[in-house]
């Protein structure tokens, strides 16, 4: 299994809920808050129509510039439902036609557009947007938000005094400050499958993170978080826009917002000794469809498969198992990460 490399994880959709609740608390920032906070609302109903919108949503490295985290955000206003699907990382995605093919790559060789274009394009996904941030905002956000509550599913200890990093946490129910929040989806040492028990494991703090913005943010915070972290984030998406979207997701409950990982493998490539991510054409197809309604079909320009690999081939052309599973159910029950 791949070893702990010198990254900066960044967390999950917690700069999208942040941002989009900001809007709503900007509403109620004067004292008429009600009736500041319906006139704003039936403005951004006259904005954005019913139906579901889609963002691509991009966690950037310090250092590298590399995205940690790439995930499809979708909302269908009017339905009031919400799904994350996580893209790992080590996605193998030929976006260029030489060097670099791990999808976490594409954002510096083809722009925030260009990538949009790409996934777009090949798997059969319209994109309304994306939002871009680094790990520096989420690290401010838990801390603006008075931590986070998340039930560590085991004691997580990892030390590299060459990168300045030691991760010392225990299993059980804590409240998590942003350092804590960044060392726990930072850590996949001990997980079996690495990268991919990380990912579970932003499952995790996404499912805490919407149980505590939903249960403790105030207005007052929200404020504060608003003015905060709007310049950190960059996006193409109008305030009218996300106006819209935050007033949906705020009469959300839990169970409303669904999280999976797009289906596949990891698998060692032979030739380079680098870790990839193979991605199951028929079962990530089938996530799309399911959880985002995407009707484009996946893959059509190949660009997702290798042909050269036979064992690349065997994982895209068979199923893979998946588990799509709301926000309120793993922030119940958690989510059991393999450890080695």
């Amino acid at each position: 299994m791949k070893n702990f490399k010198k990254t900066n994880r960044v967390a999950l959709s917690l700069v999208i809920v942040a941002l989009v609740l900001s809007v709503v608390s900007i509403s109620v920032f004067t004292q008429s808050a009600v009736s500041a906070r319906g006139n704003i609302q039936a403005e951004a109903a006259d904005s954005i129509a019913e139906g579901r919108y889609t963002y691509l949503v991009l966690g950037k490295d310090r250092a590298s510039g590399l995205t940690d985290v790439i995930m499809l955000f979708s909302v269908d206003i009017g339905d009031s439902t919400a799904a994350v699907v996580q893209i790992p990382r080590d996605t193998y995605a030929r976006y260029s036609e030489s060097g670099y093919r791990k999808l976490n790559g594409a954002l510096s060789s083809l722009g925030a557009s260009g990538l949009c274009r790409f996934i777009e394009e090949n798997m059969g996904v319209d994109i309304d947007g994306y939002f871009i941030f680094d790990l520096d905002t989420v690290v401010k956000a838990v801390d603006m938000l008075g931590g986070v509550e998340i039930n560590i599913p085991d004691d997580l200890y990892y030390r590299d005094e060459a990168q300045g990093l030691d991760i010392s946490l225990e299993k059980g129910l804590q409240r998590l400050d942003g350092e804590a929040a960044e060392k726990f989806v930072r850590y996949r040492f001990g997980y079996l499958r690495g990268d991919l028990g990380r990912i579970d494991a932003q499952k995790l703090f996404i499912s805490a993170l919407v149980k505590e913005v939903k249960t403790s943010l105030t207005p007052a915070r929200a404020i504060k978080l608003a003015s905060s972290l709007l310049g950190d984030v960059k996006t193409n998406v109008k305030l009218s826009e996300i106006s819209r979207l935050a007033f949906s997701l705020f009469d959300m409950n839990e169970n409303d917002i669904l999280l999976v990982t797009l289906a596949g493998k990891d698998l060692r490539s032979e030739q380079s000794g680098s870790w990839y991510y193979v991605l199951s054409k028929s079962s990530a197809e089938s996530i799309l469809y399911e959880v985002l309604n995407a009707e484009g079909e996946f893959d059509k320009n190949g660009v997702f498969r290798n042909p050269a690999n036979q064992g690349f081939e065997r994982i895209y052309f068979s199923k893979a198992d998946y588990d799509i599973k709301s926000a309120g159910d793993i922030a119940e029950n958690g989510i059991d990460i393999e450890k080695r």
